[in-house]
């Protein structure tokens, strides 16, 4: 091949040579693309913080209500809603004055200063005298008891809570005479009277 021929086609190789060289430099030197980034979301404090309040908010609300009704469900109850009414059996309205003159005396030998007895003959039911026995002659934290000769019982009275407790015993004979045997017979009747005067009937 001739000279003339031969470096024009020396050229052309070379020129094409350094182009493909250039462009494989281009695509080295090339910077990198970085993969984008997953954005945080951003938190907004105050949100934050009157999401907390609301959800606090409701729960003082809800908290707030259970208490209300307690105190609600505590103001209405009655000494009805107490009652056991098929045990109720009578009423405690009589005046013990007008059917008794005896009058409460101290116990022989009561260390705690605080019974007292009422010696009856009268033939009477107590327990519908009991509650105006009470009012009349009864003090706080004392301990009645009522002998009735006639009835050979002796009853026990106590109040307590609002109620008056009364328990109607065998009468033991000369037990009134000492603290350490008054009420010491076998219980017959026990019951539970109520202010409005309802009396109800306790198993023995």
């Amino acid at each position: 091949m001739s000279k003339k021929v031969l470096i024009p086609l020396i050229i052309l190789f070379t020129v094409i040579f350094l182009g493909v060289v250039g462009a494989i430099v281009n695509v080295i030197n090339e910077p990198k693309t970085a993969a984008p980034k997953e954005k945080t979301p951003e938190v907004n404090a105050e949100e934050v913080y009157n999401s907390t309040n609301d959800e606090s908010a409701v729960e003082g609300k809800n908290q707030a209500r259970v208490e209300t009704d307690e105190t609600k469900t505590e103001a209405d109850t009655t000494w009805d809603d107490l009652k056991e009414k098929d045990k109720i059996i009578g009423k405690s309205d009589k005046d013990f004055k007008a059917a008794v003159k005896d009058k409460p005396t101290k116990v022989r030998n009561d260390q705690t200063g605080k019974w007292r007895k009422t010696s009856i003959a009268e033939s009477i039911d107590i327990e519908e005298y009991a509650l105006s026995y009470q009012k009349e002659y009864m003090k706080d934290d004392e301990v009645h008891f009522i002998v009735n000769f006639t009835r050979n019982t002796t009853t026990w009275l106590n109040a307590t809570g609002g109620l008056l407790a009364v328990e109607i015993r065998e009468h033991v004979r000369g037990e009134e005479h000492d603290a350490k045997t008054l009420g010491s017979g076998m219980v017959l009747k026990s019951y539970i009277i109520y202010p409005d005067g309802d009396i109800q009937e306790l198993d023995v």
